[in-house]
């Protein structure tokens, strides 16, 4: 059996203030850039939720004119159908306001980590292959205490690793995603895993560092890098761990 285990404390690499200045670029350009996926991926799904809906109203303007007072038990039959389509685009925008809410909140606050990462799992819908191919698991613990930062911390360094995670999968026959949050003790712990084919024993030491991938030039190989670097002054630490071709990550975070 396949098996690597390493663990990242919080200690940071320092760089020097040009490079400091430098990659807090390349961050804020990371997020605008996951921001403008995220947005192209609502609209393609608000677009196919619009065409359902001209789809029925066309259907119930026809059965109307067809059939008149005949038609009343179809028509309303397409006008629920109508209705949960609309109900579906109130979501997605709901969903996409709160995230513009929360990324732009000007100072700390409270913060429950299962309702985290249940918006950004809600978010990722837009994904037509997390959507429609990845099968996904959550275990998340009831009463987690609340942490304390920003939201935008969080939400970026859990949804880089959830990220990486659906695109380990893309080739793989089993695609599989389990996010699990626990207590233990004076921490949480959330877990991270994935059915995915692994990675070489070539790349693990490399793989928090920054500009490094193996998914080619329209990547910016800034994902664990970025979830580590905006954890750390929160206290988080990193682990991961490969076995089988499946790959597992935690991040511990103490409350």
């Amino acid at each position: 059996m396949e098996e690597t285990k390493r663990t990242f404390s919080e200690e940071e690499e320092m760089f020097d203030p040009l490079t400091e200045k430098l990659f807090a670029a390349y961050v804020q350009r990371y997020r605008y850039a996951a921001i403008g996926a995220l947005t192209k991926g609502v609209a393609h799904n608000l677009n196919g939720v619009l065409q359902i809906l001209s789809m029925r109203t066309e259907l119930l303007q026809g059965s109307l004119l067809k059939e008149g007072e005949m038609a009343i038990p179809a028509v309303l039959q397409k006008v629920g159908q109508c209705f949960e389509q609309v109900q579906k685009m109130k979501m997605m925008i709901e969903a996409l306001i709160q995230k513009g809410i929360h990324d732009v909140e000007d100072g700390p606050q409270r913060i429950d980590l299962n309702d985290l990462l249940e918006e950004e799992l809600s978010l990722l819908k837009h994904n037509l292959f997390f959507k429609h191919q990845v099968v996904m698991r959550k275990d998340f613990a009831s009463q987690l205490p609340s942490l304390h930062g920003y939201y935008v911390d969080f939400s970026q360094g859990l949804s880089n690793l959830i990220q990486n995670a659906i695109e380990a999968m893309e080739e793989s026959p089993k695609k599989e995603l389990t996010l699990t949050t626990e207590r233990q003790g004076h921490q949480i712990n959330v877990r991270v895993h994935d059915t995915g084919c692994g990675l070489s024993e070539e790349v693990r030491p490399r793989l928090f560092r920054p500009f490094f991938t193996t998914k080619g030039e329209h990547h910016f190989g800034l994902g664990l890098f970025i979830s580590r670097r905006i954890l750390a002054p929160y206290g988080a630490s990193f682990r991961y761990d490969f076995q089988n071709g499946e790959t597992t990550f935690w991040i511990n975070l103490p409350v």
